[in-house]
């Protein structure tokens, strides 16, 4: 008598959907990174479960299930795109002709845009809290390199604009990139997506700021 047919793993069974129709597969999976931003936002991750992030989503949770393995994971995956999809814009802008106010001003709007984009998971990371503890450490490692990588593209703007004599600052060139990088994240404390202000508006008023200053001519 021969063995019984071992069943596919629920993991296998991820696998194998990802690989037959990747452009279904892979909306089903946004729309349920989508839907748990704002249970995120309202319960936390600690207070988030599979089954408020179903019901946001329209689904239930063996669905949920099949393209997560848990919240952690929902949560990885958000972070993860998250980020990739910021650096990947920023080094477009830094790849581009543009004078260097023009990429300052874009590679504020690309971030703000990242922020709002993958609300409010991007923000929960960086408020950290009760999040850190499902940050593994080869996502770790990834995201201190993004991390590294969105701030080098920043200075080597502004190192561009000092370079040309467009930029005027007092500050080292790393020192400046980090004031501004630091104004972006900062935002993690206060933007809301979909509020009065949209990522634009708050790029826009920042870069006025820094490009012009807040004294009257």
């Amino acid at each position: 008598m021969g063995s019984p047919k071992r069943q596919p793993t629920l993991a296998a069974k991820r696998k194998t959907a990802q690989q037959r129709d990747r452009a279904q597969y892979g909306a089903k999976r946004d729309m349920i990174l989508k839907a748990a931003g704002p249970v995120l936002e309202r319960n936390g991750f600690a207070g988030t479960t599979i089954e408020a992030i179903a019901k946001e989503a329209g689904l239930d949770r063996a669905t949920v299930y099949y393209y997560f393995a848990d919240k952690g994971a929902i949560f990885r995956g958000a972070i993860h795109d998250g980020l990739a999809y910021m650096v990947s814009a920023l080094e477009e802008v830094a790849a581009s002709e543009d004078p260097p106010e023009i990429r300052l001003r874009n590679s504020m709007r690309v971030v703000m845009r990242s922020f709002e984009l993958h609300y409010p998971q991007l923000y929960i990371y960086l408020r950290s809290g009760d999040s850190a503890s499902v940050i593994d450490e080869h996502l770790n490692r990834e995201l201190i390199a993004s991390g590294r990588r969105y701030e080098d593209l920043v200075e080597e703007v502004v190192r561009d604009g000092i370079k040309q004599g467009v930029f005027k600052t007092s500050l080292p060139p790393k020192v400046f990139a980090k004031a501004i990088t630091g104004m972006l994240n900062w935002t993690s404390r206060w933007f809301v997506a979909g509020g009065v202000l949209d990522a634009d508006d708050v790029a826009d008023g920042m870069a006025d700021t820094i490009l012009n200053g807040v004294l009257a001519r």
